[in-house]
């Protein structure tokens, strides 16, 4: 096991701009029972139960007897302290700290920050008790969301990486939309995964659902596993996809325009469609920078694109992606029930996070759809593959 450095000086970051005076994270049996923050932090898990406590300078890890010893040798860690049991060895560490706020890992509406159990959350409430100070317990998630959410170089090139290995399947699905006879959703599906895995990689999601693959008006969507549809010319097709490598993943959308036989050029009105969708994701890309809140860049993206005539879709313009698909934390989301939570909408972006920007819009021939991934940077943002601009045009046999 091993604490990752580069992501040590985000915590400390995070705690010092905090007013929580320590943060506890405490598990057990960790890959039974995930504890989201654990795999952010580096190479961890717990087996026994373990209480890993940060202050605003300093490391210390509450262990079994078991465990000392390689606790102790983790670079990072700046306390192992051994316990005879748990309930007294986290009592004994808060009657020496005496902090006046204590963050715990629980959230209503974030599930990168609810790694608390409930077993547990009872078992801290009787320790407090014990320790009779008066001590403020909170949410962590303002924490974690800095943590989990500002990606560290090393991270970013991680990332970078699958974006740029999901751009290659996508150039070669390019060809193989144009030289397949008899194509279905499936096939496409089916040869995703092949060219996924043949180079070492997984899907960014559940190989049940991933690719999302849609094609022609009447493909249903959502989030489901793949519907066998033929792929007919003057259809588009759209694909939902990303890898997955090292434990870190990317997030795509391209669409692509089956031309019929006597065409040269996709229909006007199915241009222009794309076209309010690559310019809505522009222009929220323009907007986005630290300070500014994920409701603010979704809509400017989605005034943009009703303001042109095109039904609103029925989902955020985007959400934090790296550790995971849906990466928790912020993001960018309108004022509707499912999404409307001050503390993932109303607050500010950071320097680091990475998101996606996703709209989609109904026309004639299908779905018309874009994906692309961005960093936010001090003064702006940065794309982490060339984004696509005008449909991918495919004349098949």
């Amino acid at each position: 096991m091993y604490l990752d450095r580069e992501k040590l000086e985000v915590v400390y970051r995070a705690m010092q701009s905090s007013d929580v005076d320590a943060w506890i994270t405490v598990g057990r049996e960790t890959a039974i029972k995930s504890e989201p923050i654990l795999p952010v932090l580096g190479d961890m898990d717990f087996i026994l139960p373990t209480v890993i406590v940060f202050t605003k300078d300093k490391c210390i890890a509450v262990v079994s007897p078991l465990d000392i010893h390689g606790y102790r040798a983790i670079d990072g860690v700046d306390e192992a302290i051994e316990y005879l049991t748990l309930e007294q060895g986290i009592a004994d560490l808060l009657k020496q700290l005496k902090p006046k706020k204590l963050a715990l890992n629980y959230a209503a509406n974030d599930a990168s920050a609810d790694g608390l159990t409930h077993g547990y959350w009872l078992m801290m409430q009787a320790v407090l008790q014990e320790v009779g100070l008066p001590i403020e317990v909170v949410s962590a998630e303002p924490i974690i969301q800095q943590v989990r959410g500002i990606k560290t170089a090393s991270q970013l090139a991680a990332i970078t990486e699958c974006c740029a290995i999901t751009m290659e399947i996508f150039d070669e699905l390019t060809d193989y939309l144009a030289t397949q006879e008899d194509l279905t959703s499936m096939d496409i599906f089916n040869k995703l995964q092949e060219m996924t895995y043949a180079r070492g990689c997984t899907t960014s999601w559940s190989p049940a659902l991933c690719p999302g693959v849609s094609t022609g008006p009447d493909y249903p969507g959502g989030h489901m596993g793949p519907v066998e549809i033929a792929v007919e010319k003057g259809h588009t097709v759209t694909v939902d996809f990303g890898v997955a490598k090292n434990g870190y993943c990317s997030d795509h959308q391209r669409t692509w325009y089956i031309l019929k036989d006597d065409e040269q050029d996709a229909p006007e009105d199915v241009k222009a469609a794309f076209k309010a969708v690559v310019d809505g994701i522009q222009k929220a890309f323009d907007f986005m920078r630290p300070g500014v809140t994920g409701n603010q860049v979704d809509t400017v993206a989605r005034e943009h694109i009703t303001g042109l005539g095109y039904p609103d879709w029925n989902a955020s313009l985007g959400h934090q992606v790296g550790h995971r698909t849906h990466d928790g934390g912020k993001t960018l989301s309108p004022r509707r029930n499912r999404y409307n939570r001050p503390e993932l909408i109303d607050v500010p972006l950071d320097a680091g996070q990475v998101f996606t920007l996703e709209p989609s819009v109904p026309t004639r021939c299908g779905r018309v759809s874009a994906e692309e991934m961005c960093v936010v940077e001090p003064q702006g943002c940065r794309w982490l593959a060339p984004p696509q601009k005008e449909l991918i045009l495919v004349r098949r046999k």
